[in-house]
Formats: C-alpha cells, structure tokens, sequence
C-alpha cells in the first residue's frame, strides 16, 4: 500500500491541494479528511487514470488548459447573450446533429462534449467514446447545413484540445 501510494504521489497530492483550496483551512479535522478522501480517490481511481504500467492519459500543455478555461468561459457569456436574443426573436429551431471529433483521447472528447453542455443553446445528448462522436441539440437558423452546426464545436473547442503529444 505504501509503495503503490508512492508511485502515485503526485495524484495524491494534488487532490489534497484541490482539497484544500475547496475547504480553505487547515484545521486538523480538514486535514485528516483531506487524506483520507484523497487516498480514497487515489485508490478508486486504479485502471482509469493509471494502471500497472503508469498513467493512460497524457494531457495537453497546463498553459492550454488554462487558455481553454478562459476561452470557454468567453464563449459561454457570448453565447448566453446570442441565445437569450434567439429566443426573443423566434428565428431558431431546435436541431440534432452529431459530430464525428478528430481526437482519439476520450478524455479529451469527454472535456469536449462538457463544454458544449456548458455552453447556453447547446446540450449533448449523446457521448460515444469509442467512435469519438457526440451528438448535439442546438438551436440554428432552418436549413443550416452540418458543416455550418459543426464549424463552431471545431473552431472553439475541439481546436484547442487536439495538440497531440504534448504532455503535462
């Protein structure tokens, strides 16, 4: 137990920093949980973030998490305006589409799929992690083709994520 806690110190840290940043005091009964709960964490999260052989997912630079965040919370405060303006003006119809992504990480579409359900006027219904698809309800003009519904999932989210072998 000690030595699998070891090899996966840097998992464990940093979900007892995340844990105190949330709880925001050092108290003795705060860090006993914190331990507790990210020891717990650790251990569940066997053979999905890592196995036997090291982490299964490599994510992409910290500084283009960090763009992504701040470029998704742009677009959900844009969105949130041309959304509430469509609604007024009943120029917009509900449409379902899916969208095959160019990433091969599901992670990454997972973190891809999140972000249109965050985004005011867009749900995911649907996440298929082993065809890398998603299907969309948005609303759009009649007659808008799927390339058009496609354009911006590609340009504001997928663009982002889909540097390959860029690494932590």
């Amino acid at each position: 137990m000690g030595r699998f806690l070891l090899m996966r110190y840097k998992l464990f840290l940093f979900l007892l920093v995340f844990w105190f940043l949330l709880q925001w005091n050092v108290r003795l009964e705060t860090i006993i949980a914190g331990i507790i709960i990210s020891v717990a964490v650790t251990l569940a999260t066997f053979n999905v973030l890592y196995d036997r052989y090291g982490y299964m997912y490599h994510s992409v630079k910290v500084r283009t998490i960090f763009v992504y965040i701040g470029f998704l919370f742009i677009q959900i405060y844009k969105a949130s305006f041309l959304f509430v303006y469509n609604l007024l003006t009943h120029r917009y119809e509900p449409i379902v589409f899916e969208i095959e992504l160019d990433v091969d990480d599901p992670v990454l579409v997972g973190i891809i799929s999140n972000s249109i359900t965050l985004t005011p006027g867009t749900i995911t219904i649907e996440t298929d992690m082993k065809r890398h698809t998603i299907k969309v309800l948005t609303l759009a003009k009649p007659g808008t083709t799927q390339e058009e519904l496609e354009r911006p999932i590609r340009e504001r989210f997928e663009k982002l994520l889909k540097q390959k072998g860029e690494i932590l």
